[in-house]
């Protein structure tokens, strides 16, 4: 039998890359459907191998010599060459359907040894997987098995041509190599490993009730998100999803050895089915990653989750199993992925993080779940008296909780139907769902909390990240001078916007796309809009309040990205919603500010006496602003952003609010600080004063700068602002510009 599998193996292997061979050559660019057709081929037979019957492995504790084999090497080597041959044929089957920068490497090296093993002593590997029987005559899983072995060399083969401009790695990528195969081996470890290995009469722990052995197994449960999350996090998206692929697939293998073709035989089905809440993850989660079902993935998220960590705590393998037994590892490997894998595919933004709707579509899922096993229960315990899905139909759960939970059980409702017994505890199933819908209730808010925290983090780390980068950028372009120097020596008196671009989160829109603005020291600029044109936008992100997504922005050649505390150091900003410490007295404030500015004494309080005096605030100002009107409020935010006589003074909407006597004196402000030769930037509806007030201005739409004009040429050639201003705004069609338009 041993040439006949040998055959088999040489003979598909040589067929593939024949074959694989020939279609390459003739038909390079669709390479990938044979690879894909090969792929799922080695999927299936080893669907049907797999499930067709128990490993002969499972039988060994100890490396005990027997079940074929003559030595302890053997049953050793028979190990190794199953354990790679499932990680090598899980990575085969699903390398055609992905684009990561290690595969080709890690399909040639790894799969190419997994497979040139298992063929060199072939006969070793079938020993550990059908056993004896195999080779008294010819048998279907182990031909399976060479099939198996011979695909999997001619893929690896036909891949490794195809892709043989990305075999060799260098730098960081070969530590990716490196990690890659750890973690393959790692999540393909047979269930039965450690119980052939050192299941021996020593070792005798019982890991139940949090003792010492139940403690070390429920540690990884908290360690490896975190290290697989650090790991995978700043891997591109397609390369997240294979490793999570890859992990979910080997763990329904895994959950498989238990859960085979003769497990259904008889009335055995009825207690083998995989409805226990944390069986139905083992398929989900695959399944959903697989072919992105994104709304059958929140069930698991939301129900999986609880019901595997509340699995852990409590496991159900009884009292006489060891700590190295595969029914321990098969329950602890199944309920690790089942508790945080739909945490890690979220938090690695496979799929996006789920709303209140995707919650409430979760329990109505959740309860007609829990229906269904209600009646499962009672309708088949007429078969099997141990069927017990979902903990509903005995007391595995009241025990924990004394003889109050076990009272619960003695509520009964029961009635025969079609000639079956149904009984039904309704006191403790009602409670258990209550208990479940709460916590899972609870588990949302958790979940928001965490990934506010995680969030808050990630966006720490990305600006320091920035901030650095930023500083090295600055660092090269001031060529050695201080940074207390404008970047840009040349416009050391002007307000300059270069494409400046702003998008808001994740907007199918830009609020402001490529506005380039000149203004001048000495110039009084307005800039006019409708409500939403990106007046406020333009301004908010001159003064630093919100970042720039494209282009740059120069105050006084200062760069506000890079040299932010510099730039802001020139403006004084006038905001349309003041925010002042109404606690405080007016002169408590301004001081504050003029404090910021380091202004000397001598200078600010020659500066206030004047405001006070401008603005008649001789009464007010030791007050609290809290008891100030509007009109007030807006006065002291205005002596405020001119303490420090800034060089660049923006104002948003000033006049909202002022008596006649104060609009006049803030504009006299304007023009004599205008005189001295710094800006003044103001953005205003009131177009009588801007066009009495202004030099120039500009005309914003639809986040768009519709054109810049200087009012006294206007004026000389007889034009009228407002009529002008109503012909932009009202003119030709303008729509903002979407993200998706401006790519193209």
């Amino acid at each position: 039998m041993t040439l006949l599998y040998y055959l088999i193996a040489v003979g598909v292997s040589a067929v593939t890359v024949a074959s694989g061979m020939i279609m390459y050559k003739k038909l390079p660019t669709k390479i990938n459907i044979f690879l894909k057709t090969v792929s799922l081929t080695l999927m299936t037979a080893l669907f049907f191998r797999y499930m067709w019957g128990d490993d002969n492995l499972q039988n060994i504790l100890n490396l005990q010599v027997g079940y074929g084999f003559t030595s302890k090497f053997a049953v050793a080597m028979s190990l190794v060459q199953v354990w790679l041959a499932y990680a090598a044929e899980m990575l085969t089957i699903l390398a055609p359907f992905f684009k990561a920068k290690t595969l080709p490497a890690l399909v040639t090296f790894f799969c190419g040894f997994a497979y040139l093993l298992n063929i060199a002593v072939l006969p070793n590997q079938i020993m550990g997987i059908v056993g004896e029987a195999a080779f008294a005559s010819a048998n279907f899983r182990a031909i399976l098995m060479s099939v198996e072995t011979g695909l999997g060399i001619g893929f690896t083969v036909v891949y490794a041509v195809a892709n043989r401009d990305k075999i060799l790695l260098k730098g960081k990528d070969r530590v990716w190599f490196a990690a890659a195969i750890v973690g393959m081996i790692l999540a393909a470890t047979p269930c039965y490993a450690f119980q052939l290995l050192f299941n021996g009469a020593k070792y005798t722990y019982n890991p139940l009730d949090l003792n010492q052995s139940h403690r070390l197994l429920l540690y990884p449960a908290l360690i490896l998100p975190i290290i697989l999350y650090v790991t995978l996090k700043d891997l591109p998206l397609e390369s997240k999803r294979l490793a999570l692929m890859y992990y979910a697939w080997m763990g329904l293998l895994n959950f498989s050895l238990e859960a085979k073709f003769n497990n259904f035989a008889g009335n055995a089905w009825v207690t083998a089915l995989p409805l226990h809440l944390c069986n139905t993850a083992m398929y989900i989660t695959p399944f959903c990653l697989t072919f992105k079902w994104k709304r059958f993935f929140y069930f698991t998220y939301f129900i999986n989750v609880l019901g595997a960590f509340l699995a852990l705590i409590m496991p159900n393998y009884g009292e006489n199993v060891t700590v190295f037994s595969q029914q321990v590892w098969r329950f602890y490997f199944n309920h690790y992925q089942a508790f945080f894998m739909p945490l890690l595919i979220v938090g690695l933004g496979i799929f996006r993080r789920p709303r209140w709707k995707e919650f409430c579509y979760s329990m109505i899922a959740f309860a007609i779940y829990f229906v269904a096993m209600l009646v499962v229960n009672a309708w088949f315990t007429n078969y099997n008296p141990d069927v017990n899905y979902f903990f509903l139909n005995n007391d595995f759960i009241p025990d924990k909780f004394g003889n109050w939970g076990r009272n619960l059980m003695n509520v009964k409702w029961e009635f025969d139907l079609a000639g079956l017994h149904f009984r039904f505890y309704p006191l403790y199933q009602f409670l258990f769902f209550l208990v479940y819908f709460a916590a899972a209730f609870g588990m949302w808010f958790l979940y928001e909390l965490a990934y506010n925290v995680v969030s808050g983090w990630m966006d720490i780390g990305a600006r320091n990240k920035k901030v650095r980068a930023d500083a090295l950028a600055l660092e090269v372009s001031l060529h050695g001078r201080s940074i207390e120097e404008p970047m840009d020596m040349e416009n050391t008196n002007k307000l300059l916007l270069k494409k400046f671009t702003k998008r808001y989160g994740n907007s199918d829109v830009y609020a402001v796309r490529n506005a380039d603005l000149e203004v001048d020291g000495g110039q009084i600029f307005g800039f006019l809009g409708p409500n939403g044109a990106g007046k406020s936008t333009i301004i908010k992100s001159i003064v630093g309040i919100q970042t720039i997504t494209e282009g740059a922005i120069e105050v006084c050649g200062y760069d506000v990205a890079t040299q932010s505390v510099q730039a802001k150091r020139q403006i004084g900003f006038v905001p349309d919603h003041y925010a002042l410490y109404e606690r405080l007295t007016a002169r408590e404030y301004i001081n504050y500010i003029a404090d910021l500015y380091e202004v000397p004494q001598a200078e600010r309080d020659e500066r206030l006496n004047g405001f006070i005096e401008r603005f008649e605030f001789q009464s007010a100002i030791d007050t609290p602003i809290k008891t100030y009107s509007h009109g007030m409020k807006q006065k002291v935010t205005i002596m405020a952003a001119l303490i420090h006589d800034p060089k660049v003074w923006i104002l948003d909407e000033p006049l909202t609010g002022l008596d006649p006597n104060s609009i006049y004196q803030v504009k006299e402000c304007m023009k004599e600080h205008a005189r001295k030769g710094n800006i003044v930037f103001f953005s205003s509806h009131i177009i009588d004063v801007v066009e009495r007030i202004c030099d120039k201005i500009a005309i914003i739409r639809k986040g768009q700068i519709q054109c810049v004009r200087d009012v006294h040429e206007m004026e000389a050639d007889g034009e009228n602002l407002e009529e002008f201003y109503m012909q932009v705004i009202n003119g030709h069609e303008v729509k903002p510009i979407s993200v998706e338009g401006a790519a193209k």
